[in-house]
């Protein structure tokens, strides 16, 4: 009971702000812009605030959501960016051109602000005056319960901490198994000790061999400009790629990254790249396209049923092919797209069928189908379809309401 009203003692205290991240603060020179000219803001993310009772403090967040978010019904995995300052823009852009290359699925970015540049540290070690123990249970009690009570997540949760909030990562990984599945330590500080004594390495490596431990991922990565510095750093990373060479991953996958050409927080684009690529490697998240077209086959079935069923049995939870994505061969649309040019009239029904079971709000898909069942002969279907497609188009306010209009009256035959 005291957790349910904490949750909802969170939820209540919310202050929306309407601001978003924009190109520019400043509005365009007037010798630039035309008067008439329509100038709108370039929205990567929403702010908002909410008031931790853990931490005693209100808390700012960042929070990206993907492509046609309210358009869709799936949920979706969850990535918390500490410092959201520095990481939070990079992460949501990575993850949304690996997810629309189909690299990885598509996610919700959270970033977790520090206000104040020392405030990282407060998610650092205990022994150095961090207090990982009240965050993990502002994650716990408060943040993750007001993100399944607002937003449609599921419980695929990864972790990303800078040079010292990757302390959190570690403490976690610890004390709290299973609350999340993933964790990226960029800039990781392998020399330096969580607890007096022990070696950080040690510690993620030996949850290995526990067959409680649920399973996980553990990226650690460096800029090689950083050895010089740091007293240690270049043996301890020396050291786990060592000990990699004849590991076995039956409970922690683990990667580690020495960053030649990179700098200590400036790797964390690459890092980013190479993190997620750990998560959702490149050998199993293949783009389901094909070479040339067989008309014969069943693309459906074969590059999409098959394919996204088990990735899902693979992650557990169920994973979708891209709607939208540029460039055709990386999406359901594109495929629907490409079998009309080079294909069959059924297999264009396949696809769009298929596409409207993953996404039922898509009228572009739904249009899709109607011209393949005019072609068909099946009009009174063909009209169906195409009339929601433009009820559709109508209810998310697409900007090709028109197009879909007209499509459907050539439907018609007028």
């Amino acid at each position: 009971m005291k957790l349910l009203i904490k949750t909802l003692s969170l939820i209540t205290s919310l202050v929306f702000i309407s601001a978003c991240t924009k190109a520019q603060p400043n509005d365009p020179p007037e010798t630039m812009v035309s008067a008439d000219t329509e100038v709108e803001p370039i929205i990567i993310g929403n702010k908002l605030r909410i008031y931790s009772e853990v931490l005693g403090e209100e808390k700012e967040l960042y929070i990206s959501l993907p492509p046609m978010y309210n358009q869709h019904v799936q949920s979706y995995p969850v990535v918390f960016a500490l410092e959201a300052e520095y990481l939070f823009e990079a992460t949501s852009t990575v993850a949304r051109y690996m997810s629309s290359r189909s690299k990885m699925p598509e996610s919700i970015i959270v970033g977790i602000a520090n206000g104040e540049f020392d405030k990282r540290h407060e998610v650092g070690y205990k022994r150095w005056g961090g207090k990982p123990e009240a965050y993990i249970r502002f994650f716990k009690q408060e943040l993750i319960p007001y993100l399944e009570e607002n937003y449609r997540v599921n419980s695929h949760r990864t972790v990303i901490g800078l040079s010292p909030s990757t302390g959190f990562l570690f403490e976690v990984f610890s004390s709290h198994p299973g609350l999340f599945k993933a964790y990226l330590a960029l800039s990781a500080h392998l020399e330096w000790d969580r607890i007096v004594g022990s070696d950080l390495f040690d510690e993620v490596i030996s949850k290995n061999n526990d067959p409680n431990y649920p399973k996980s991922v553990f990226y650690f990565a460096r800029a090689a400009s950083d050895f010089p510095t740091f007293v240690n750093s270049e043996e301890k990373f020396n050291d786990a790629l060592s000990r990699l060479e004849n590991y076995t991953a039956d409970r922690v996958k683990i990667k580690v990254d020495i960053m030649d050409e990179e700098e200590h927080y400036l790797m964390a684009l690459a890092g980013l790249r190479s993190g997620f690529e750990a998560i959702y490697p490149n050998n199993i998240w293949r783009n389901p396209g094909w070479a040339g077209w067989d008309k014969e086959a069943d693309y459906a079935q074969k590059y999409f049923i098959n394919y996204y069923d088990e990735l899902s049995s693979l992650y557990g939870f169920d994973i979708y092919p891209v709607e939208n994505a540029h460039g055709y061969g990386f999406s359901l649309t594109g495929k629907v797209h490409s079998a009309k040019r080079f294909g069959t009239n059924q297999q264009v029904m396949e696809l769009a069928k298929l596409g409207i079971d993953y996404y039922p709000n898509s009228a572009q898909l739904h249009m899709d189908l109607a011209e393949a069942y005019k072609k068909n002969g099946d009009i009174t279907l063909a009209l169906e379809a195409g009339e929601k497609a433009v009820e559709l188009a109508y209810m998310y306010k697409s900007k090709n309401l028109q197009v879909f209009r007209q499509r459907l009256t050539e439907l018609k035959g007028r």
